[in-house]
């Protein structure tokens, strides 16, 4: 694994764990508010699937055009992805 690859793979990593402690540090009730709003939001999606189809196309374009050895670039293309589709408001996103 080239090293870029590797520091890749440690930031993403890192960031599925704090995610993961970030939302089981979090009461139940918030929890199950976290899990209501990604329902929402993803229905919301899904009825107006054109417009969201036509953004993860432009996403999916932009992760191809980066080269295999780009992880990290492309880190941030999904993360930009997720702002925009759920909103760089969402407590897990911030």
């Amino acid at each position: 694994m080239a090293k870029s690859n590797s520091v890749a793979a440690i930031i993403l990593g890192a960031a599925v764990g704090l995610t993961l402690i970030r939302f089981f540090n979090l009461t139940k009730d918030e929890r199950d508010q976290v899990i209501s709003d990604i329902k929402r939001k993803t229905n919301d999606l899904l009825d107006d699937a054109e417009a969201t189809v036509e953004k993860v196309k432009h996403y999916v374009e932009e992760l191809q055009s980066k080269r295999p050895d780009e992880w990290t670039d492309k880190i941030f293309v999904v993360r930009n992805m997720l702002k925009d589709l759920y909103g760089p408001e969402h407590r897990l996103l911030r």
